[in-house]
């Protein structure tokens, strides 16, 4: 591997992109100027954006030089530095500054909150590249500070060439903050090409197993963190081996990702792991100092990665702390617990104090979410695809309780109700009630220093604890604290939605003391609603020209929530059911060639349901009737299709040849009675002129029409001559008594009455919806012929065997406007969004990656596709839900490794 070779290309695509994007943010930027000034009401803002907006449009050539030229120049000097013992102070630090340098204070901590959103922005394509860069430099761990390309250089070539432009300082902050907005949406374009590039030269975005020797545990060694740091008090907690990183204690100022063989745990694993043992470290009193200010704000100590004597990292060097890359996917280990055995359960029982003696937290939290989980899901998933068996976890006796030994008889004894206290300024839910009011943040100011999204129970986590009445609300602030420790991490949910979900800590705190089924039972709205923002977040991340508007949605309806006072969880409902509303009518609105696919898609549905109805209405007319099979089976396999087109066309036309059928029937019995004769004889050529104009709307074939015609003549010819019989005994129906008979078959069928559609077979949904897609001219992929030459030629009418407990369908649960999935096809996978699903259940509109028009699948290939692998749903499991086996997944992993 030429190291040389590929840092140069490398650095070139960079710049290539780079500067392409740097036209694209400029144009942009000189437009937002523009309008900014025209809807300002003040005059002295109107003219600092039209100044901004004439210092760019007069100076953009020279602008663009310098941001290439200083891009290359920043990008040249890291290249040399790379994972080098040399290297300069790149990020800002306040050691050098006093007391008057309050304007290069303020300027650097700009520039960091800049480049912590660059690296928001960029999450997995940072990632990637940081995996990329270590790949290539032989390294085990990823370093964003050692990646030539980081996002710092950004936010610096933006300060520089703004600084260059020698205007205005106020005007330069104005530029400054506008172009870097611009960018955000770049940066993951150019990271990306970035990432191809070392794709296409076989540097994997995958860091190699490396068996090392674990450090020795005894605290007495040499290498032990008490013998390097002059030895321990009593009450120290020594690091726990075997946690998924590096095992001594970590005092570099980078974060680092180890992947040890002991466990053999993905990336995403560490991640999880990484995410208890912080909030457990914050928990148990692992910080010096307090873990808040007065105003509700992080401290250096509770979200900058530890302090003296914390345990949590160390944040101490002037480089970025490690805390800094949990968004971009490089997470610190954070050990929590003591050592092995009993001492690492004291270690646990710190942290926890509504842990029983010698209880495990993994055992506590198990108990607490079981019930639901049981009932819900037949089993306890513990994220590797097995059922747990909670015999083996509870006592006998326990099984079904969520709550931990000892918290029951809090509840029985009525302790757990913070209503009790609601009339208390000092008690827990009147103080939760406060914060919610004073202490939740902007959506800006949820990032910390370090750009991670704070955790705000946890930093008020010391304040909250003096006003705890039971064992029972201790715990669910400790359970609802680590819950939103991964939720606030999760990477499938974009930064800017965790930040609004964040804000939500202290509302869903105080509705999990006040109603426990918010833990337990996911069928809660508030539960629901989490889970459905997570799951249509997931589609914001992809090139989704809606993306910015749902966005606005979620932040206007935390807001919603956070000012309602009813404290009553029908809020969720109302605002769960208009966010459905409003993303139905957003992705259905997304582009006019989808939307012009959804109401052919609706139509399509109707004809089918219209269809489906006919020939449901003339199959039970016909029901009990004595009719000979040959005219039996003209009727329900011809003149059904001739119902229906006259359905569509001519609503005149449909009801005389529904007229047909009991005409027709009537006129096969045999007539002795003369007034009987001359009435047959009068309607007889209406029977047949009607009967061949509707067999010709449909290009019913001439050979078939000729053996009806045939058939007909016969029976005519036999009922005419039956007065020449002995009459019989049974009396024969007339005309009426058998229009009567039909009366339900002339009926207007109803079309919410989606069940009859269940009896239509597959090759029928296809005619109809071939056919309708030319009738109707719809611009759409149909899926359906694509699918079915792929896969296997089973048959396409059998039921898809889907493995439910109880009857819940896990495909229709999943299948809600928004999801995001990926489509197999062509060996080519595309993700892609539904944006529409009939409410029948018969067709879906989805909008896939790098196709212009949208594409139609039926609800029935649907399921076959996912049946043989071709179709799977982005998000295997709500945020919620995802949230709460992580936590549980984790717990039993620190169990594992004490033991």
């Amino acid at each position: 591997m030429d190291l040389s070779r590929l840092l140069t290309g490398a650095k070139h695509e960079f710049l290539r992109c780079f500067e392409q994007a740097s036209q694209a943010v400029l144009a942009r930027s000189i437009d937002d100027f523009f309008v900014r000034a025209d809807d300002s009401f003040s005059s002295l803002d109107q003219g600092r954006y039209l100044d901004a907006r004439a210092i760019l449009t007069e100076n953009s050539a020279l602008f663009l030089s310098k941001m290439h030229e200083n891009m290359a120049h920043l990008v040249s000097r890291s290249l040399e530095t790379t994972y080098s013992t040399y290297r300069p102070s790149a990020h800002f630090s306040t050691e050098n500054l006093t007391l008057i340098d309050a304007n290069a204070f303020e300027g650097g901590l700009r520039l960091e909150e800049i480049t912590a959103s660059f690296r928001n922005a960029a999450e997995e394509g940072l990632r990637d590249l940081n995996i990329r860069i270590a790949v290539m430099f032989d390294q085990e761990f990823t370093s964003e500070r050692e990646n030539p390309f980081r996002p710092y250089l950004f936010s610096r070539c933006l300060s520089i060439s703004v600084e260059q432009l020698q205007i205005n300082p106020n005007l330069q902050e104005l530029l400054v903050d506008r172009l870097a907005y611009n960018l955000l949406g770049q940066v993951s374009v150019i990271y990306g090409g970035v990432n191809s590039y070392f794709a296409e030269n076989g540097i994997e975005a995958t860091l190699q197993f490396k068996i090392k020797k674990a450090p020795d545990a005894n605290p007495s060694s040499a290498s032990s963190p008490t013998s390097q740091h002059g030895g321990g008090t009593p009450g120290s907690r020594p690091q726990m081996p075997g946690s998924g990183a590096a095992t001594h204690a970590n005092t570099s100022s980078q974060s680092q990702e180890s992947f040890t063989p002991q466990d053999r745990r993905t990336q995403i694993e560490q991640f999880f792991s990484t995410a208890l043992s912080r909030a457990m470290n914050m928990m148990g009193g692992g910080q010096s100092g307090p873990r808040s200010g007065t105003d509700g704000g992080p401290s250096g100590s509770s979200m900058g990665g530890g302090g003296a004597g914390s345990g949590v990292g160390n944040a101490q060097s002037g480089g970025p702390s490690g805390a800094q890359n949990r968004e971009g996917g490089g997470f610190p280990q954070l050990q929590f617990g003591a050592g092995e055995g009993q001492q690492g359960q004291q270690g646990e029982q710190g942290s926890f104090n509504w842990l029983k003696n010698g209880e495990a937290i993994s055992e506590a939290l198990r108990k607490f979410f079981t019930s639901t989980m049981q009932t819900q899901n037949g089993n306890l998933h513990q994220g590797t695809g097995q059922a747990a068996e909670p015999s083996a976890e509870m006592p006998e006796g326990e099984e079904g309780g969520h709550l931990a030994s000892g918290s029951a008889e809090h509840a029985a004894n009525g302790v757990f109700d913070p209503d009790r206290r609601i009339g208390d300024p000092n008690s827990l839910p009147s103080i939760l009630r406060q914060f919610q009011i004073s202490r939740t943040p902007s959506s800006a100011e949820m990032l910390d220093a370090t750009g991670s999204l704070r955790n705000l129970i946890l930093e008020q986590h010391a304040e909250l604890s003096p006003h705890v009445n039971s064992v029972d609300e201790q715990m669910t602030i400790d359970i609802v604290a680590m819950l939103f420790e991964f939720i606030l991490r999760d990477p499938q949910v974009p930064a800017e939605i965790r930040a609004q979900l964040g804000r939500l800590q202290f509302l869903v705190l105080k509705l999990a003391l006040k109603d426990r089924s918010f833990l337990t039972e996911k069928s809660h709205p508030a539960r629901v609603l989490v889970n459905r923002i997570g799951s249509v977040s997931i589609g914001l991340q992809h090139d989704n020209p809606s993306a910015e508007i749902i966005a606005k949605e979620i932040c206007r309806i935390v807001e919603v929530l956070l000012e309602d006072e009813t404290e009553d969880s029908t809020i969720f409902s109302r605002v769960l059911h208009e966010f459905d509303v409003f993303i139905s009518h957003e992705l259905r609105a997304i582009g006019t060639q989808t939307e012009d696919a959804i109401e052919g898609a609706e139509q399509i549905r109707n004809r089918m349901l219209r269809f489906a109805h006919t020939a449901a209405q003339l199959h039970d007319a016909l029901q009990g009737l004595t009719i000979d099979p040959f005219l039996q089976h003209f009727f329900e396999n011809a003149w059904v299709h001739v119902l229906d087109l006259a359905d569509r066309q001519d609503e005149k036309r449909a009801l005389r040849y529904r007229l047909l059928v009991p005409d027709l029937l009537w006129s096969i019995i045999p007539k002795v009675r003369t007034e009987d004769r001359a009435q047959l004889i009068s309607l007889l050529p209406v029977i047949l002129s009607t009967l061949k104009e509707g067999m010709d709307s449909i290009e019913y074939d001439s050979a078939k029409q000729e053996v009806l015609m045939n058939w007909l003549v016969a029976a005519h010819t036999k009922v005419m001559r039956s007065q020449s019989k002995k009459p019989t005994k049974e009396k024969l129906p007339s005309l009426a008594v058998i229009h009567q008979h039909f009366t339900k078959f002339f009926a207007d069928p109803d079309l919410q009455d989606y069940a009859a559609l269940d009896e239509q077979s597959s090759s029928q949904a296809r005619h109809f919806v071939d056919d309708a897609v030319k009738d109707l001219a719809i611009k759409v992929q149909v899926l359906d012929a694509v699918a079915d030459h792929e896969l296997p030629s089973d048959d396409q009418d059998a039921p898809i065997p889907i493995v439910v407990d109880g009857c819940v369908d896990p495909v229709v649960e999943q299948l809600k406007i928004g999801v995001s999935v990926e489509i197999n096809l062509g060996g080519e996978p595309k993700q892609g969004q539904l944006n529409w699903i009939d409410p029948a259940l018969t067709n879906l509109i989805l909008s896939l990656d790098g196709q212009e028009l949208p594409t139609m699948v039926s609800v029935r290939m649907f399921r076959r596709m996912i049946a043989h692998g071709r179709v799977k749903f982005l998000e295997t499991e709500p945020l919620f839900e995802r949230a709460v086996q992580s936590l549980l997944k984790s717990a039993d992993g620190f169990g594992a490794a004490r033991n």
